[in-house]
């Protein structure tokens, strides 16, 4: 009896794992074709860096993905001044996001946060941009976007 039991639990366990595999190895960009708006206002270096590392993520996998930078946030994508070690990643938020940006992701800078501390683009990391509302409203607009604030 004993030995029906296990042999059931370990079937049970194989299949339970067998069916929590939503990819395959050969299944590079799962997420190809989904858009992921991902909306960064936080200057908690723990809120914002997950935000950041889920956009690099989801880069990563084929989303389109676009990472909003505002707010307490600005700092993280301005080319000068300190920048904390976030921990998970063992990298700072702006090697984050210049990793999301060179996996494809798109980040844009509220332009009103922008220009509230007179900045503009030449004081940003390159490949991000500082746009007007509603470019960003297009964004999470689109059809099929999904919307993370952090």
């Amino acid at each position: 009896m004993k030995k029906i039991l296990l042999t059931l639990l370990t079937l049970t366990v194989l299949s339970l794992n067998a069916s929590e595999t939503l990819t395959t190895k050969e299944d590079v960009k799962p997420l190809e074709g989904k858009k992921m708006v991902i909306v960064i206002s936080s200057g908690e270096i723990e809120k914002a860096g997950m935000g950041m590392t889920l956009g690099l993520s989801a880069a990563k996998k084929g989303a389109n993905v676009t990472i909003v930078i505002g707010a307490n946030a600005l700092k993280y994508a301005r080319l000068e001044g300190d920048q904390h070690l976030f921990l998970a990643k063992k990298l700072t938020h702006r090697e984050i996001l210049l990793k999301a940006i060179k996996n494809g992701a798109n980040v844009q800078i509220c332009y009103m946060c922008a220009k509230a501390l007179g900045l503009t683009d030449k004081d940003f990391i390159k490949g991000s941009k500082v746009v007007k509302s509603l470019k960003i409203f297009n964004k999470i607009y689109e059809d099929g976007a999904k919307v993370l604030s952090f």
